[in-house]
């Protein structure tokens, strides 16, 4: 894969919720930093149960965030320093839980706040991720509309494929590669 030089020291931050689809986000730090973007990342509580932060962190090359709580430095008031940081915010996979919170205005861990303090001109990717029977929800459809109607935010539609509990059906996250290519689109 050719390098893009669109991304050269772009700060991307992506936010990751506690989907089945969170191995994914390796190849997508892979593809940031094979070019040359700066990476930080937010892991929910939930998130860190599935998957180590210290694999995280050795693909960014710096701390992976996790808590309001705990600081990773004493700069900044750590969630309004990555959001005036981000030149884009990404959130893979988002379950219908942190959709549910970011459409309602709660901020009741690092990744809800962030996006709250972000800046309106930040761009925003939201990346769902659930069983079918969730994304189709009455109540998870009329979040998703509430999210629509903030500008500079994106969601890419869930896939149709082997769902985690290995039924088929429409609730995939999108594959890095998309992720990739539409990020560097809105940059």
């Amino acid at each position: 894969m050719r390098k893009n030089k669109i991304l050269k020291k772009k700060k991307i931050l992506v936010g990751a919720s506690a989907g089945a689809s969170i191995y994914k986000i390796c190849s997508l730090i892979r593809l940031f930093k094979r070019n040359e973007a700066e990476v930080n990342l937010i892991m929910t509580e939930n998130a860190t149960k599935l998957v180590s932060t210290l694999l995280f962190q050795s693909l960014i090359g710096s701390p992976v965030y996790t808590s309001m709580f705990q600081p990773v430095s004493q700069e900044k008031i750590e969630h309004l320093k990555l959001a005036q940081w981000a030149d884009v915010f990404i959130i893979a996979p988002a379950t219908a839980n942190t959709i549910a919170k970011l459409a309602n205005g709660i901020a009741d861990n690092l990744l809800t706040t962030v996006f709250l303090a972000l800046q309106e001109k930040t761009p925003v990717i939201i990346v769902p991720a659930m069983e079918s029977n969730m994304w189709e929800n009455v109540f998870l459809q009329e979040n998703i509309k509430k999210l629509k109607k903030r500008k500079n935010l994106k969601i890419l539609q869930p896939k149709e494929g082997l769902l985690a509990s290995g039924k088929v059906g429409k609730g995939r996250m999108a594959e890095p590669e998309e992720i990739f290519k539409v990020v560097k689109e809105l940059l």
